[in-house]
């Protein structure tokens, strides 16, 4: 895997600090299925870019955590043509992160990216809990043809691991037999009552994976 210059990756903090890194940023600005508006391909450039005004240091927790953790940013790299192809591609980077015993953070790109991103964690890890941030269910087990489409992005999961959603306002009725509403935070209710955090968390098992699509904000 080649990476960008650390002053040119996430943060673009300092490269003095030699920490031994514990997390990979993949720029993954898939961009096959979008089916409102344009430009999930240049997601993850304009997060990175972002990311240098970011200060460094949290209130909360009193130090800079990428001291201790490190960070690195895989170069721009060509993103196959198929999605299918392009499913298997981000599956193989996660894999290989996974396997060198660090943690990946994909940065899309549209959602159809999250099958592909969970697929080695969900052959590892034998209680895997997908903690999914969306405007959108996502649960369709199809749509417009594909069932590799954004609007499909859990429907694999929700069978495969322990799906829980946060922030759903939008969804189709063919999407009400799939979901799991225990296990469902829709958006006018976690505005109104924020102990949703701690209905959550009790849902959560050992190993979590988090999936966010920009528009639950």
């Amino acid at each position: 895997m080649m990476f960008l210059d650390q002053k040119k990756g996430f943060l673009g903090y300092d490269a003095l600090y030699q920490t031994k890194p514990k997390i990979v940023v993949v720029p993954f600005g898939l961009e096959k299925t979008v089916s409102y508006g344009k430009g999930t391909k240049n997601g993850p450039q304009e997060i990175i870019k972002a990311s240098h005004q970011v200060e460094l240091f949290d209130e909360e927790l009193n130090k800079e955590p990428y001291r201790e953790i490190g960070i690195q940013t895989l170069k721009p790299f060509k993103i196959k043509n198929k999605i299918i192809d392009a499913l298997n591609q981000i599956a193989e980077i996660n894999n290989n992160i996974i396997e060198s015993k660090k943690i990946p953070i994909i940065l899309g790109g549209e959602h159809s990216i999250t099958p592909g991103s969970i697929k080695p964690f969900s052959k590892k890890l034998k209680r895997l809990t997908l903690v999914h941030f969306d405007a959108h269910a996502d649960l369709r087990d199809e749509y417009d043809g594909n069932e590799f489409n954004h609007a499909c992005a859990v429907y694999e999961a929700s069978k495969t691991t322990n799906l829980i959603q946060v922030g759903i306002r939008s969804m189709d009725i063919s999407e009400k037999e799939v979901m799991n509403y225990d296990k469902v935070f829709f958006a006018e209710d976690i505005f109104y009552d924020e102990s949703w955090q701690d209905q959550a968390t009790e849902f959560l098992s050992d190993n979590v994976f988090i999936t966010l699509d920009v528009d639950v904000f």
